[in-house]
């Protein structure tokens, strides 16, 4: 944050956190100020005297970044000029700033207002800044500005820094939470049924190995489980713990279901023929089923390269029997029929 060379720029210590920020571009002035922890007030300062100095510039869309002379530039600190408010200081305010305790000078020890206050009450637990307004009775303007102070102040802590007023905590509160990604993939896995990552694709806009990982943490935490799928392929499913867990959000619409590997209802008859009897021979199958010899000869050997039914022994004429795979394959294509 500082350099001594003979051609370095002054910055308060605001700016330079600020300029800090904006070397990885791209950034809301929202977001900048979370990342450098300060409020909205001298965010945005800082912001326009970076712009003044040729440091920063924003885009049409708002989004701020470093100009190429803000990337590479040295820069020394400064102290931010303290903000004097009331009335002017009379003969003895210098000595009775020069008494005062350190820690009543140091931004991260200051009190908050009433209305500060009464935000970290209402955090008892992680919370939106939406239910922060509602329960408040506060603009939602109000809040974003409340919990940037106490953010600066290190009161609170952003959830996700990225969407600073998605989900917000006191800074004391040790209570593990799941980030935006997380509580979103959560909140698509149902527990009527599982789905494979392939479903949870189609309904997250997420890549494959980011919604793996989150599977991955999700199941370490215990609140998805790994189901038997009927295409073979891991498929999960919602726990009781990540049923219940806070933030877990009712989808409006459950994902499709799963594809099968098979769905013929003449298919579906010679499975569940043979789970019935443990195990049929080509020909008990074909008696049974009333299927044609040729028909039955041929529906067998798909079976078999679908890996649904293996023979129960080593035995040339050995009877055939379901695999665990076409176990899973069968109960849910007769879950689906029954619905």
């Amino acid at each position: 944050m500082k350099s001594a060379g003979p051609n370095a720029r002054v910055l308060t210590k605001s700016q330079a956190a600020c300029l800090m920020v904006l070397r990885n571009p791209g950034f809301s002035q929202r977001r900048i100020a979370g990342a450098a922890k300060l409020d909205l007030k001298r965010t945005e300062a800082a912001l326009r005297k970076l712009a003044e100095l040729g440091l920063a510039r924003r885009s049409d869309s708002k989004l701020w970044s470093a100009t190429k002379t803000g990337e590479t530039c040295d820069f020394e600190t400064v102290a931010d000029q303290r903000v004097k408010r009331g009335r002017p200081a009379g003969p003895d305010a210098q000595l009775q700033l020069d008494l005062a305790d350190p820690s009543q000078r140091d931004t991260k020890h200051a009190q908050p207002g009433p209305s500060g206050r009464r935000l970290l009450d209402l955090l008892d637990r992680p919370k939106s800044a939406c239910a922060l307004a509602r329960e408040s009775g506060f603009s939602r303007e109000r809040v974003g500005q409340l919990v940037f102070q106490l953010q600066a102040h290190g009161r609170i802590i952003f959830v996700d820094p990225d969407h600073p007023s998605w989900l917000i905590k006191r800074a004391d509160d040790e209570s593990a939470v799941l980030v935006r990604d997380e509580t979103r993939v959560l909140s698509a896995v149902p527990a009527e049924r599982a789905v494979d990552v392939s479903t949870l694709m189609v309904v997250k806009t997420l890549a494959r190995c980011d919604i793996e990982g989150i599977l991955d943490r999700l199941l370490e935490g215990g609140l998805v489980e790994t189901v038997e799928s009927p295409g073979g392929a891991p498929a999960f499913r919602l726990t009781v713990s990540g049923l219940e867990h806070p933030q877990y959000v009712p989808p409006k619409r459950l994902p499709p279901p799963s594809r099968l590997p098979v769905r013929s209802g003449r298919v579906r008859l010679v499975l569940q023929t043979i789970a019935d009897a443990g195990a049929l021979r080509i020909k008990e199958a074909k008696n049974l089923t009333k299927i044609p010899q040729t028909s039955i000869n041929a529906l067998m050997q798909y079976l078999k390269r679908k890996r649904l039914v293996a023979k129960a022994g080593l035995e040339f004429d050995a009877p055939y029997s379901l695999t665990e795979q076409r176990r899973a394959v069968l109960a849910e294509m007769t879950l689906r029929q029954a619905a």
